[in-house]
């Protein structure tokens, strides 16, 4: 019973609010656009750093020389080849010749 008179009253004061707000459009239209201008700040917060922190890796690598590439990419096909070997001799799906 207690709950109920809580959300009872929980209620009443929305109907309150909604009243003040309907009462005061002048309030309503500056929180409004104070509401707006922080969602153009958060978004251009959001946009500056992103776009940084993507081309700074992408310039690592477009700013190395073309045998530079190839040599990482070799690099990386053996670290794989390997890894996946050595995963089948685990598993017991190839049987090592020694």
């Amino acid at each position: 019973m207690a709950e109920d008179q809580q959300e009872l009253a929980w209620m009443d004061s929305l109907g309150e609010q909604q009243q003040d707000v309907v009462e005061n459009p002048r309030e309503q239209t500056a929180q409004t656009a104070t509401v707006e201008d922080l969602r153009e700040q958060i978004i251009q917060a959001e946009e500056e750093p992103g776009v940084e922190e993507e081309g700074a890796l992408a310039r690592l690598f477009l700013n190395m020389k073309p045998w530079q590439r190839l040599v990482l990419a070799v690099l990386l096909f053996l670290n794989v080849a390997l890894c996946g070997c050595m995963a089948l001799v685990m598993a017991g799906r190839v049987a090592l010749p020694f």
